[in-house]
């Protein structure tokens, strides 16, 4: 979801000078200096230094470099859904979790290299996307590649051609062009720690207002948040529909005057990885096209981005998808005041799994923000948030609500399927909601953040049925218990 997520050379340039003053000091340590340490210092020295050279990484020939960078993440988490709540510590999900990646370049002639990229998320249990009361460390990387989140996973791998006039030619397991562009539009600081993709909470448990019990039903038939705030590509969580890597091939065009563009064309091997049965085993092609514009105003900052994505099918469907997403982000530099918005709309064609039409979804969503540089340690970053997903009903929408899912007595929908029980009912709408208050901190001497943050999401759902009384249909709404998350962490790149 956040394949493009690599602006971290300020922070690895810091680590690399405390490397550089680490080995100058050690370098520098003559033996007369150090012949008050003892016979055997300069020995011990050089055993020390033969360790640190033996665990260094190294190029492995003269043409070719080696680069080692990357993250890790942890999170400390209380949450609290109306009826259930706990505490739990995890990485981010996915792509924001713990990671690192090797990558390098050689020169093939004056303005013509050719590079890689082998990226690898390496986090303990994850606190995230599929995360819920029956297991808080859940996480998306179990569902898109058959593994526990706390075992070694390859996010990207792929090797590229580039011209510094032509621009770069990309190919393997990439970030697609419509992966997060839109996102990474936000400038604010804050986009590891909070974005428009439904990271936290989305798998949690919805129970119909007032009820403190789900009616019996197992927990694999039970509605979760996921069910209301996915994409119905459903390769995210509310934003960034395309948000995964993918085999395939992408061009990135060199920048004129702020502007650039990159297209990508391959297979969408989430669905199949996912295990989707309405997804057919071949017509699984997509290509995209994103374009970016980032530049500076007097005192004003600009980043903007707009991306289409063409889907050959989708999960829901053997229908095709087209998505749109955009995203910018406009900043007064001197103040630190600055503002982000974003933007999404999934068409979605063919029909659902009771034969009715696919709905269409909509996401919109701002965040406000300062910052500033009020201490020493580095910039301080205060957003506020707020998220509106429309019909991302996701999997419902392709079953019987009132045998599938265990409703209970009491409420709108629980009292609609007493009373019509042997008839479909349909997810007709949905309105899922997210707002929060958030503040980071940079500490740039350790190359580092640590932040904290609220987040509060709510949901209410509009479905559809036949009356058994009246013969007619009737439509429901009904909504469901809050969810709130309470969340401190820390990041620290290399």
């Amino acid at each position: 979801m956040f394949g493009g997520l690599t602006k971290t050379s300020s922070r690895i340039a810091i680590a690399a000078a405390l490397g550089m003053t680490f080995w100058g000091y050690m370098t520098s340590i003559t033996p007369a200096k150090a012949a008050d340490l003892g016979g055997d210092c300069c020995a011990d020295l050089e055993e020390r230094v033969a360790e640190l050279e033996a665990t260094t990484v190294r190029k492995g020939n003269k043409k070719v470099s080696v680069t080692l960078s990357g993250w890790v993440i942890k999170t400390m988490n209380w949450w609290d859904d109306g009826n259930d709540g706990s505490f739990a510590v995890g990485d981010k999900d996915y792509d924001l979790g713990s990671r690192f990646a090797i990558t390098g370049s050689a020169t093939i002639a004056p303005g013509w290299s050719g590079g890689y990229n082998m990226t690898v998320t390496g986090g303990g249990e994850s606190f995230g996307i599929t995360s819920n009361q029956n297991n808080e460390f859940s996480s998306v990387n179990g569902l898109l590649y058959g593994n526990n989140y706390a075992t070694i996973n390859t996010l990207y791998s792929y090797i590229y051609i580039k011209s510094d006039k032509y621009g770069t030619l990309n190919w393997g397991h990439l970030s697609p062009a419509s992966d997060n562009p839109a996102v990474l539009a936000d400038i604010s600081g804050t986009v590891i720690e909070s974005n428009a993709v439904w990271f936290e909470g989305a798998g949690f448990i919805l129970r119909p207002n007032g009820q403190k019990a789900f009616g019996g039903a197992a927990a694999a038939t039970t509605l979760n948040w996921g069910s209301f705030a996915n994409c119905s590509s459903q390769i995210a969580a509310g934003g960034d529909c395309f948000g995964t890597a993918e085999p395939a091939v992408r061009y990135d065009s060199p920048t004129w005057g702020g502007f650039r563009f990159e297209t990508s064309y391959g297979t969408n091997n989430v669905l199949s990885s996912l295990g989707v049965a309405a997804t057919p085993t071949r017509d699984l092609h997509f290509w995209d096209i994103a374009a970016f514009y980032n530049n500076d105003f007097g005192n004003f900052k600009v980043s903007l981005a707009y991306a289409y994505t063409w889907m050959e099918s989708t999960a829901l469907s053997t229908g095709e998808e087209n998505y749109h997403q955009v995203g910018g982000t406009i900043m007064h530099v001197p103040s630190g005041l600055g503002v982000y918005a974003t933007g999404n709309f999934e068409d979605v064609k063919g029909l659902n799994g009771n034969g009715a039409n696919m709905q269409n979804t909509t996401m919109w969503g701002v965040k406000p923000f300062i910052k500033r540089s009020w201490n020493p340690l580095g910039s301080t970053v205060l957003y506020g948030e707020y998220y509106q997903n429309n019909g991302n009903y996701s999997g419902v929408a392709g079953a019987n609500m009132c045998t599938g899912f265990g409703f209970v007595a009491g409420s709108n929908i629980g009292n609609f399927c007493a009373a019509n029980a042997a008839n479909v009912v349909n997810v007709s709408g949905s309105e899922t909601q997210r707002w929060g208050l958030g503040a980071v901190q940079e500490i740039d001497a350790a190359a580092m953040h640590v932040f904290a943050r609220w987040q509060h999401q709510q949901v209410s759902v509009d479905f559809t049925g036949l009356n058994g009384a009246t013969g007619l249909s009737q439509n429901v709404k009904q909504g469901f218990d809050d969810f709130d998350l309470f969340q401190v962490g820390g990041i620290i790149f290399f």
